[in-house]
């Protein structure tokens, strides 16, 4: 099944679109895309050829995280601090800035429930840093967390109704934090020592997903509260999806419902069921977005709820609308799962896969690893 380009917008030559968020409460519907540049434009799904509104210098530098903390309230971060933003008074001022006391740059944002923001820096000497505001009483940092990274933190969650924080970084440990106890040892509630991370979600209320920067994928139980009887939880490990999912050379991100992934030299982009409570993958149910960003990498995909329009966009600079061919369901799944057999599990590779992809020898493996280890090395510190 193929998607079909509806329209598409590249409002700042020689900047990559990084991320988009949708505020369906906005303008009868809008959707806001930062930019490498450091700008944010606001877009209507009504056909509009131009943005809404937008604003160049939204920041000094690349906008490295967008955060939808309620109906009308964005947050973005960059090398400037954490800007919030009222989308109702436009992009021309936000109503609050947010920064710390090492200047640090801020690489990711996590909100809950319209009121707790919080944010991880870039690593600057031996300090990565996480902190924690309260919107309804910003003047000062609620809690940080200062010890527990030792690389860039890339990735934030909240836990949906437990009072944990979730936090990934490229020193290869994924951090989950009980925010109920004051000590920062304390709170240190689950450890994960995976790879260098990209993502790492909460996709059931005691399941976790991480995916690396080497795209292989593991599952971890969520421990409970009782250290003296629970041994430590044993992942799930997927592997290189790489070498599992069709036509796949890098993950987008993995979302309630469905999984986005590209790959550049078949210009592709592909949208795949996904159901969190088996953990399975409908390998032969992709949507294909044909030409997806050319050969540049896609950064962002966000389905809207309840339709079959996608957006998209990537570091060609566009922004893309994309209409499905069928209509996603519940919440972002791709038809009814009750059909995924075993052979859409993902430990178990489709039988309809390419004879290539099973004749990577393990010596091509390890020099496609180091190619990407050194890209990731290079890329560290440009917008991710």
């Amino acid at each position: 099944m193929n998607a079909t380009l509806k329209q598409s917008w590249a409002p700042f030559p020689g900047a990559w679109a990084l991320a988009l968020r949708y505020f369906p409460q906005v303008n009868e519907g809008c959707f806001i895309t930062s930019f490498s540049n450091g700008a944010l434009a606001l877009f209507s799904l009504n056909g509009s050829q131009e943005p809404l509104f937008f604003n160049k210098t939204a920041h000094e530098s690349s906008v490295n995280a967008l955060e939808k903390i309620d109906e009308f309230t964005l947050a973005s971060a960059s090398t400037d601090g954490i800007k919030v933003w009222d989308l109702r008074r436009g992009l021309t001022a936000p109503q609050l800035v947010f920064s710390n006391a090492k200047k640090l740059n801020f690489l990711s944002l996590g909100s809950s429930k319209g009121r707790w923001l919080a944010a991880g820096t870039e690593l600057v000497g031996s300090d990565a840093e996480l902190h924690l505001w309260d919107l309804q009483n910003p003047a000062n940092v609620v809690r940080s967390f200062v010890d527990s990274h030792h690389d860039d933190i890339t990735a934030i969650e909240f836990h949906k109704t437990l009072p944990y924080l979730m936090s990934g970084s490229t020193d290869g440990y994924v951090n989950i934090y009980n925010l109920d106890e004051p000590d920062e040892e304390e709170a240190l509630h689950q450890v994960i020592n995976f790879a260098s991370v990209h993502l790492c979600h909460f996709v059931q209320s005691n399941r976790i997903s991480v995916l690396s920067h080497m795209e292989t994928l593991a599952f971890w139980e969520l421990n409970s509260t009782d250290y003296e009887t629970d041994e430590e939880p044993k992942p799930r490990e997927i592997g290189d999806v790489r070498l599992i999912w069709p036509v796949c050379e890098y993950v987008v991100d993995i979302f309630e419902g469905y999984v986005a992934y590209g790959a550049n030299l078949k210009l592709s982009l592909t949208i795949m069921p996904f159901d969190a409570e088996s953990e399975a993958f409908a390998l032969s149910r992709g949507i294909l977005l044909l030409l997806g960003h050319g050969e540049e990498v896609v950064r962002d995909v966000m389905h809207i709820s309840g339709s079959n329009i996608v957006l998209t966009c990537g570091e060609d600079g566009f922004v893309k609308v994309w209409e499905l061919p069928v209509t996603l369901v519940g919440n972002n799944t791709i038809e009814p799962m009750a059909a995924l057999g075993p052979e859409t599990q993902c430990e178990k590779k489709d039988k309809k896969k390419d004879k290539k992809d099973k004749k990577i020898t393990k010596e091509k493996r390890e020099k496609r690893d180091k190619r990407d280890k050194k890209r990731l090395k290079e890329s560290r510190f440009k917008p991710y």
